[in-house]
């Protein structure tokens, strides 16, 4: 006889085990939390400005001015550093050098790429230069704005894109004020292949004048005559500098000058050039243009020789040469993604790039724009920074060491902890007036970071965990290791939740609330093994107040994936896990805005979200697709088979529709076979239907737009069917 049973499955998701071992639990779902034990659908997002921004956001905080009350958000990507008020994101991205010079664009008619020349830029591509002091040339107007370096053709020159073309060709034309922003970071981890990843052996450059420069026209090859023994020899990298900013380069055969990759919109090779042979002080290497005329230039040359010679010893095989790139096989070198670490400073925030100095943004500064500008006297290399509470110190967790010779350029220690005199950002300085301080931690080989708690600040290396406690004079702090073999996997990677402490590790997930204890993860099997560790730095922990949960952002391996696409949850309070995915890369609780506020990527464009507002359940006015299934339930531990032929639905369910999926196995290898899918309604009182297997599961899904459900008291109508 049928008789009808209520399907009372463990709140959370369990998947540490076989889903036909982990029998009487949910076993797999996507956007669902429980309330009362019960499974129901997240809500979902919309854009909170309309405004995009450069770059994945890898730290977010959010705070209220006291001073005007405004809710802020301030937000660092690689590329920029960005605050939200209102309804706008300014790029307050630091400037770390200021250059006026004259005389220095180059355009070519109806084109939108303009030349900048400054003898020792220092940028890449990608790279951002905000121009300032610049009057308009040839339909051309910099002024305030900022440009993307979209090549590099020398040290002395490189190129950005604008929007309008110019209407002119010219050269050496405009005048203005390059402010030079931070250069752009990593947004994925790579390989050591840089020109320092390994002992370069090559021989170095010489420098040399030149007398006489020789050009044939038609023909390609030119000769340079040198001042002096140039000791270069067939196959060195030769390039050409110019003697100062302000000088007119010298033009060969007509229409070839050696500094540029291009005059007039006429390619002639460089900046770089390939010695082809040798002739006593004479350098003979070709160009991409042929001379238009024959002739030697012996005057107003206004440039030196950089020769690169690309042997040593004459063990050419063992060598780099100067512009070569060493393996990653031969490094074991790894550059990490580009993090920032941002606090409060009252009203106004302290920011750090890893890997730089410290930042101040003043957020109602009155100069315009309003950039966070640099704490010169902080040490020049920083990992990541916290602001200690009550005392307010501002603590640099892996640093330079002081010294009285190098105050903010001392060696760098991937383990220091150095802090600054209380209450005063500006002074790293020990003396007898001043609580400025540094301890070197031990138990790991690098400080990944640290948070505040209720009664320490924790600092975690890659290994072991640390407090840090305001003890006062002499000392300021004292620190006490609290365990070990328990490091954090990222600089983001830990919460305070109520004065408990709860962090990712490389292979666990851990509490510290007086003693370090791993939790008791339903999930952790799953989510470790799907985590990309290729990406774990950007594993980044919010907590949602509002639901009393603690939040992990990460980057699974499915392919293609290279940022946080995926989450866990734990609840500390109800005890259970689940997990999903998500376009979200960081995460601040509800205080500020009255919802989470979330950074992501959708369609390729980073945006500022406003996650889980009251009664939304789309994302952007689109729908989402939630789940919930169960793990595998039997008769008899299968002994019987099981016949159902009923489902009374009992869900909370807004609007839309529901799909239910009732999927049978013979055995736990057996193929699955889904005996019945159905959608159930508001409406909806009963369902009638037929299936029959030694296990069966449920599975229910939504993807009606803007439909809110919860599972309740669901019952099924099932039978023993005999033992075959």
């Amino acid at each position: 006889m049928t008789k009808l049973a209520k399907f009372n499955f463990k709140p959370g998701l369990h998947r540490e085990s076989t889903q036909y071992e982990e029998k009487g639990n949910w076993y797999d779902g996507d956007r669902v939390r429980f309330r009362a034990g019960k499974p129901e659908n997240m809500r979902g997002y919309e854009t909170k400005v309309s405004a995009t921004f450069e770059g994945n956001a890898r730290d977010l905080i959010t705070y209220k001015s006291g001073s005007n009350n405004i809710k802020r958000a301030v937000f660092g990507t690689p590329d920029r550093l960005y605050e939200h008020d209102g309804d706008r994101i300014v790029d307050i991205t630091p400037i770390t050098t200021a250059v006026t010079l004259a005389n220095v664009f180059g355009t070519s008619s109806g084109s939108t790429r303009v030349c900048c020349s400054d003898a020792a830029h220092g940028r890449t591509v990608g790279d951002y230069v905000y121009f300032t002091s610049s009057a308009a040339f040839n339909n051309v107007s910099l002024q305030g704005n900022t440009y993307e370096v979209v090549s590099v053709d020398s040290a002395a020159v490189f190129t950005i894109s604008v929007t309008d073309a110019a209407n002119a060709t010219a050269s050496d034309t405009g005048s203005a004020t390059f402010n030079y922003l931070i250069p752009t970071g990593n947004s994925i981890a790579v390989g050591g292949t840089g020109f320092g990843a390994a002992e370069y052996n090559a021989a170095e450059p010489t420098s040399v004048g030149i007398s006489k420069i020789t050009a044939t026209g038609s023909n390609t090859l030119v000769t340079v005559s040198c001042a002096a023994a140039h000791g270069g020899a067939a196959n060195d990298t030769v390039f050409f500098i110019p003697s100062n900013n302000s000088v007119v380069p010298a033009t060969v055969g007509g229409n070839l000058i050696l500094t540029k990759s291009s005059l007039n919109g006429v390619a002639v090779g460089g900046p770089e050039f390939t010695i082809v042979s040798i002739n006593g002080t004479q350098l003979i290497f070709n160009v991409e243009t042929a001379a238009s005329a024959s002739g030697d230039v012996t005057s107003n040359i206004n440039m030196t020789a950089r020769i690169y010679p690309q042997e040593a010893g004459g063990a050419a095989a063992t060598q780099r040469a100067w512009n070569e790139a060493a393996s990653a096989d031969a490094t074991d070198i790894v550059f990490d993604i580009t993090q920032w670490s941002l606090d409060n400073w009252g009203d106004d925030v302290v920011a750090n790039r890893n890997g730089s100095n410290i930042y101040y943004f003043e957020s109602d500064a009155s100069t315009v724009p309003v950039r966070a500008t640099s704490i010169t006297t902080s040490p020049i290399s920083v990992n990541s920074i916290v602001v200690s509470p009550n005392d307010r110190h501002l603590i640099a967790l892996g640093a330079n060491e002081y010294s009285p010779t190098a105050t903010v350029s001392g060696t760098f220690n991937p383990m220091l902890v150095r802090w600054s005199d209380q209450d005063d950002r500006t002074n790293w300085v020990p003396s007898v007036s001043s609580t400025s301080g540094e301890v070197v931690l031990t138990d790991g080989t690098r400080i990944v970071g640290g948070v505040r708690s209720r009664t320490a600040i924790n600092i975690w290396t890659d290994n072991a965990l640390w407090l840090m406690q305001f003890a006062g004079p002499p000392f300021t702090f004292k620190f006490t290791q609290a365990g070990t073999n328990c490091g954090m996997i990222a600089p983001h990677a830990a919460v305070d939740y109520n004065g408990i402490t709860y962090w990712m590790g490389y292979d666990n997930f851990y509490r510290y609330d007086g003693s370090v204890r791993a939790l008791d993860c339903t999930v952790k099997k799953y989510i470790f093994d799907r985590l990309n560790v290729k990406y774990k730095d950007k594993v980044f922990t919010g907590i949602n107040s509002e639901f009393k949960e603690i939040i992990w952002l990460y980057a699974s391996d499915e392919s293609g994936v290279t940022d946080c696409d995926s989450y866990v949850i734990f609840s500390p309070e109800n005890n259970y896990w689940t997990y999903g995915t998500g376009i979200f890369t960081t995460y601040a609780d509800q205080q500020v805005f009255g919802n989470t506020i979330t950074t992501g990527v959708s369609s390729s464009e980073s945006r500022l979200y406003n996650n889980e507002p009251p009664d939304y359940f789309t994302a952007n006015n689109n729908p989402i697709v939630s789940y919930i299934e169960s793990a595998n339930f039997d008769v008899d531990d299968g002994n019987q088979i099981l016949y159902m032929n009923k489902l009374i639905p009992d869900f909370d369910l807004s609007t839309g529709k529901l799909r239910v999926k009732i999927i049978t196995q013979k055995y736990p290898e057996s193929s699955e076979k889904i005996t019945k899918d159905f959608d159930v309604t508001q409406l909806t009182d009963k369902v009638n239907f037929r299936a029959r297997g030694r296990q069966a599961k449920i599975r229910v899904s939504c993807s009606s737009q803007n439909a809110s459900w919860q599972w309740g008291a669901v019952r099924i109508g099932f039978q023993p069917d005999g033992e075959r």
